[in-house]
């Protein structure tokens, strides 16, 4: 397919993820299963909604009973029901399989990365009267339960408490053996922020496998999400690499004009110039 033709397919999808993050109270999991549709065309939300309203139906008969507990046993009643009973786990074995992104696939492998688990268990949580909220921690995503004085869970090792020690620790490993925790590393983090670190994972997946044509997919999320222009540069070079060198001269040109000194300036005017005599060429 050529690019503007993918381009075309996608534009459905694009205009139903910026309208449904226009509103900020689209749930973390309907912008999930949109993302979704990228690669799973037939995909429905409702579809996907109904999905884990029955995986929550469980809990979800016992909604009055699990308000009225503290912190802890709210947290130990959702872990229970997404880990035990349900099976869920964090994808150990591969982890940067694009599927452990795509919330649909997470929810029919019964496996994810922590982002994806963590909107799972806001989503059931949203379902049974719990309050879960996605905690944007620098490398690895955490969720909190019950509020600012609620308990964090890690989604990936089987939903376990994680202690002020455990961040700690957390904090050291993704950051460096000199740095601290930090008030920041805790706060809860919006919807539209998830979708960007689910669109960039993705992005990653796509790209450690070559996969030019959905990585240019995901990248042009990212431009219509966050209208970054590191996202423009990502976008250009994917289609470069997909023969598209119109396309690419277009997004190369654009990042080299807006953004400040950019450190990769060298290497992206050296895949400009191959854009150029490209499609100078008629090989576009």
């Amino acid at each position: 397919m050529a690019l503007g033709d993918r381009r075309r397919t996608q534009a459905s999808g694009a205009s139903d993820l910026l309208v449904a993050l226009a509103d900020p109270a689209t749930p973390i999991e309907t912008l999930a299963l949109i993302l979704a549709k990228d690669e799973y065309p037939t995909l429905t939300v409702e579809s996907g909604l109904a999905r884990i309203d029955e995986l929550a139906a469980p809990l979800a008969a016992h909604r009055s009973a699990l308000v009225a507990l503290d912190a802890n046993d709210q947290a130990e009643a959702l872990r229970a029901l997404v880990y035990d009973e349900l099976g869920f786990r964090g994808n150990a074995d591969d982890y940067y399989d694009p599927r452990n992104s795509y919330l649909s696939d997470v929810v029919d492998r019964r496996t994810g990365i922590p982002i994806t688990l963590s909107a799972l268990l806001m989503a059931i949580g949203r379902r049974i009267g719990i309050v879960v909220e996605g905690i944007g921690f620098p490398g690895h995503f955490l969720v909190r339960v019950g509020g600012e004085r609620g308990v964090h869970l890690d989604p990936f090792f089987d939903g376990r408490v994680v202690s002020e020690s455990a961040l700690e620790r957390l904090a050291e490993k993704f950051l460096g053996s000199a740095s601290r925790l930090r008030p920041e590393h805790l706060h809860v983090v919006s919807p539209r922020s998830m979708v960007v670190r689910m669109l960039v994972n993705l992005k990653h997946a796509h790209e450690r496998r070559h996969d030019h044509a959905r990585a240019l997919v995901v990248s042009d999320r990212l431009v219509d999400v966050t209208a970054s222009v590191t996202f423009r540069r990502d976008r250009g070079l994917h289609a470069l690499a997909l023969g598209a060198s119109a396309a690419a001269v277009e997004d190369l040109e654009a990042y080299l004009s807006d953004a400040s000194q950019p450190a990769d300036e060298l290497v992206v005017r050296r895949a400009l110039a191959r854009a150029r005599a490209s499609s100078a060429t008629g090989m576009s």
